[in-house]
């Protein structure tokens, strides 16, 4: 088993945003993870990957609890809704950026993602002249090349338009499973799921007493 997530509880205040989340995933799959936005999606993400302290449960990444590591400790890799990228680096610069020493880098593998991203060509274009699914692929690029144990997609596909998203959401799947990483995907776009996930869960059956897994 890649991650168990076990009893996760989290709130703000007196506001409840997770209880008693239970899930597991295995190694190498994919799961997508259906729901409305503020359903607490974002929230389980964040609190998997240590950038939210849960109030109550245990995470286990490959065996070992990870609720108490540091984020950055984790290895586990996260795409937003938002790109983040540097504009002052062009798309060969971003990508590096996953490297944390000069001497770490392994080009074959970094222009290997590049072509599999059909980012070939595009290695020295500025950023800002980038379409969104662009540089989505980009920031996908650079978490890939940090080998994460687990990768966190928190829509990073819904600013685009719908044939763009699932087109993406196709690449994505197809090199994650060629890489074997693991990976969770929160989404609103029932298609999208589908096209993504090895499993698609919907959100009220992460919830106490809930079904309805396909």
């Amino acid at each position: 088993m890649s991650l168990i997530v076990e009893n996760l509880s989290v709130s703000f205040g007196n506001q409840e945003i997770l209880r008693d989340i239970n899930l597991n995933l295995e190694q190498s799959e994919i799961i997508a993870i259906l729901g409305p936005s503020g359903c607490g999606k974002t929230t389980l993400l964040r609190t998997i990957s240590g950038l939210q302290e849960p109030n109550f449960g245990k995470i286990s990444l490959q065996g070992e609890p990870i609720e108490h590591v540091p984020c950055e400790q984790r290895g586990i890799g996260m795409l937003f809704q938002k790109p983040v990228l540097f504009p002052f680096k062009d798309v060969l610069g971003n990508i590096l950026f996953a490297y944390q020493r000069k001497e770490e880098r392994n080009m074959d593998d970094v222009y290997s993602i590049l072509k599999e991203l059909g980012l070939k060509g595009k290695e020295h274009q500025a950023i800002e002249t980038l379409s969104g699914g662009e540089a989505q692929r980009v920031v996908l690029a650079r978490a890939l090349l940090t080998n994460p144990k687990l990768l966190l997609l928190d829509e990073p596909l819904s600013a685009l338009d719908v044939d763009l998203r699932r087109k993406i959401a196709q690449e994505m799947r197809s090199t994650l499973k060629a890489r074997g990483i693991p990976a969770i995907h929160v989404t609103h776009d029932p298609v999208e799921a589908t096209i993504i996930g090895d499993r698609v869960i919907h959100w009220i059956e992460l919830q106490p007493g809930g079904v309805d897994e396909e």
